[in-house]
């Protein structure tokens, strides 16, 4: 799989979660992408934050997490990382 195939699958998958965790499309998260403009609260925020660590396979930081806003941030925090 390609860097961008990987990284389009992560955006796919990341979509499913938080279109799950908040009850909307994923149409209307890529149309509306601000997490706070659906019922982004606590509880949606820990259920996609143990299905990304769990479908992903990745620990993400908590700090970093509760900081995301919009969903582009979600996927910067769990996209696959750059070959150093």
């Amino acid at each position: 799989m390609t860097d961008t195939a990987a990284t389009a699958a992560v955006e796919e998958t990341v979509l499913d979660i938080l279109s799950g965790a908040l009850d909307v499309s994923a149409d209307d998260l890529r149309d509306r992408p601000v997490l706070a403009q659906h019922e982004w609260d606590s509880i949606s925020s820990l259920d996609a934050l143990s299905q990304l660590e769990s479908r992903l396979d990745v620990t993400l930081d908590l700090r970093s997490f509760h900081a995301a806003r919009t969903v582009a941030d979600i996927v910067a925090l769990v996209r696959p990382s750059e070959p150093v």
